[in-house]
């Protein structure tokens, strides 16, 4: 009787041992995978679907013998042809561009040409508040005074992309009444060797996130904007909270 329990213990041992290697090598094998997919982030910004239509053959001249009469050209049916200049298929960046959000009341913020400007109330303090803001996300400052800040060259990274930027950034301020109007642009822009800088999406992409991480560091809880959509669930959810206690009370009574 006693070999026989020691036999099922011994048994139970190497059967939980055995499972638990299994589990562990199951759980390394999931985990490298994950590692993989989550370096790969070419899905995020390519399409879905047959790619075939790139395969498709260049259309040519027709020809035509010259015993054969053809109608007059007319411009109606003029199909102009053109280069086209860009990516395809698996090249394609389809994420849309980032636009500037002010998260600070009474701030008119805007994109153009590499640069964005914006215009907030001195109250706020905001310039003061940028080489901190620079600071924190690893960007070294080349020069500061009162009215100019240059960088020097910093690696950017995005969670949409697979190898960060090399980015270089120029901050001007201009002071008018009780307000001062902001400009931030981008300087230098790439990645590995290549040159971004005439690339007017990534400059966008990048001169615009610097814009949103800085106010999403300097706007001051007090002038936050929330969305109504999120102030409409917090309220829910705060409601629902409320509730929980009464009910558990009434629950108790009734036992």
């Amino acid at each position: 009787m006693l070999n026989s329990t020691l036999n099922k213990t011994s048994n139970l041992t190497l059967f939980k041992g055995d499972v638990i290697k299994k589990t562990v090598v199951l759980t390394a094998v999931t985990s490298l995978f994950l590692i993989g997919c989550s370096s790969d982030q070419n899905f995020k910004r390519e399409v879905e679907g047959n790619e075939d239509y790139l395969k498709s053959p260049t259309l040519k001249p027709l020809i035509i013998p010259e015993s054969i009469s053809v109608p007059a050209e007319s411009g109606e049916f003029y199909v102009v042809k053109t280069e086209f200049k860009g990516n395809l298929g698996k090249k394609l960046d389809i994420r849309p561009p980032i636009l500037p959000i002010p998260t600070i009341q009474d701030v008119l913020a805007v994109y153009n040409n590499g640069s964005v400007t914006f215009n907030v109330p001195l109250s706020n303090n905001v310039w003061n508040r940028i080489p901190d803001s620079l600071s924190r996300k690893n960007i070294p400052i080349a020069s500061h005074d009162n009215n100019t800040i240059k960088t020097n060259k910093a690696f950017m990274a995005r969670a949409d992309e697979d190898q960060a930027v090399e980015a270089t950034y120029s901050i001007s301020r201009q002071l008018l009444g009780d307000t001062e109007t902001i400009t931030i642009s981008i300087i230098s822009l790439t990645r590995g060797f290549d040159d971004l800088i005439s690339q007017p999406i990534e400059v966008q992409r990048y001169v615009v996130g610097l814009f949103n991480d800085i106010m999403d560091d300097v706007a001051p809880d007090s002038v936050r904007v929330v969305p109504r959509k999120a102030q409409n669930e917090e309220i829910e959810k705060e409601n629902a909270e409320s509730k929980k206690p009464a009910t558990a009370v009434n629950g108790a009574n009734q036992e």
